[in-house]
C-alpha cells in the first residue's frame, strides 16, 4: 500500500539573471518581480529541488528569517552527502566534479558563498548565517564529521578583504555568525531529512538513479522555453510503501487548460513527450 509522503511544486519562469528558461521551487519564486533561485532544466536540478532542497519556506525550521539563507543550502548539502556517499548515487555528481571527495563537495558548495560574504561584506542571502535547527547528534560517518570540523576551521581562516568600512563590519559580523554549532546542526539535519525520506535500500538507489536519468533525457528532448510557454510548472509526488520503497509521479500543469491538457509522466511512461499530444481537440458539432 503506497502513501503520499511529499509533494513538491516547481514553476517555470525566465531567469532574470541569465535569461534562461527553467524551473524553480514554487515557494522560492517571487511572482511580484519574476525572480527566484536560478532557473534549472536538467535531471540533477530537479532532483536537488525535490529530494534535497524542498524545505525552504515549507519546513518549520526553514521559515521567516531562517529561509532563503545559506543555512538552507547547508542542510541540502547534508542531504546530498547522504545520497552520494551512503546510497551510492554517483550520477548525482557533475562529471567535472567527480575527482573530488564527496565530503569536500558538500563543504565547498556553500563555503564559497560564506567566503564571499566574509571577504566582501555582501551576501545574496542575508548578512548572517541563521539556523533554527535544534542540536543534532553527530552522524556515524567519520568523513562527514571531519568535513564539518574542516568547514569551521576554513571559516576561521577567511579574511575580511573589502576596503569599505561598512562592508568590513558586515564581513566581520557574518564571520562571527558562522559557528561550528550552526554548521554541524544544519548539515546533520539535512543528512537525516534525506535518510528519513528515502531509506537506504538497493531498490531506492535504482529509483533515484533512474529519476535523474529520466529527467536528464526529458529535458534534453523538450526545450525549456517551449515547456514554459505551455505549462505553469511541474509537480512531483513521492510515494512510499510499507517496506520503505519509493516511487514518483510528475504532472505538468497546463498554462491554458481550455486548450492544452495537463501532462502526467512517470518513470515507466514514454520518453517521447510532445506538447502537441496534449492539445485539446475541439470537435466540430456540425
Amino acid at each position: 500500500m503506497k502513501r503520499l509522503i511529499k509533494k513538491v511544486e516547481l514553476v517555470f519562469f525566465k531567469d532574470d539573471a541569465n535569461g534562461e528558461f527553467g524551473l524553480a521551487h514554487k515557494e522560492t519564486y517571487d511572482q511580484s518581480n519574476g525572480s527566484g533561485f536560478n532557473a534549472f532544466w536538467n535531471g540533477t536540478g530537479i532532483f536537488h529541488d525535490v529530494f534535497e532542497h524542498s524545505h525552504e519556506l515549507t519546513h518549520k525550521y526553514f521559515q521567516g528569517d531562517y529561509a532563503m539563507n545559506v543555512g538552507g543550502e547547508m542542510a541540502a548539502m547534508g542531504s546530498m552527502y547522504y545520497y552520494i556517499e551512503t546510497m551510492g548515487l554517483h550520477n548525482r555528481i557533475n562529471r567535472n566534479a567527480r575527482w573530488r571527495g564527496n565530503g569536500e563537495l558538500m563543504r565547498e558548495s556553500t563555503l564559497n558563498e560564506v567566503h564571499e560574504a566574509i571577504s566582501s561584506g555582501y551576501c545574496n542571502y542575508g548578512y548572517s548565517l541563521e539556523s533554527n535547527v535544534p542540536d543534532q547528534k553527530p552522524i556515524e560517518d567519520g568523513e562527514f564529521e571531519y568535513q564539518l570540523r574542516e568547514y569551521s576551521n576554513k571559516v576561521k581562516e577567511l579574511p575580511v578583504t573589502t576596503d569599505y568600512e561598512q562592508e568590513r563590519e558586515f564581513g566581520k559580523q557574518y564571520k562571527q555568525s558562522v559557528t561550528f554549532r550552526k554548521i554541524a546542526n544544519l548539515h546533520r539535519y539535512g543528512y537525516r531529512m534525506a535518510e528519513k525520506l528515502v531509506p537506504n535500500k538497493w531498490d531506492n538507489r535504482a529509483t533515484l538513479a533512474t529519476f535523474i536519468e529520466f529527467w536528464d533525457d526529458f529535458c534534453k528532448n523538450n526545450a525549456a522555453q517551449e515547456m514554459t510557454n505551455n505549462f505553469k510548472g511541474l509537480t512531483i509526488s513521492l510515494y512510499k510503501d510499507e517496506n520503505g520503497f519509493i516511487t514518483w509521479k510528475g504532472v505538468f500543469e497546463s498554462e491554458y487548460p481550455n486548450e492544452i491538457e495537463d501532462a502526467t509522466v512517470t518513470e515507466n511512461s514514454s520518453r517521447h513527450f510532445s506538447v502537441e499530444d496534449h492539445w485539446i481537440i475541439q470537435e466540430d458539432e456540425n
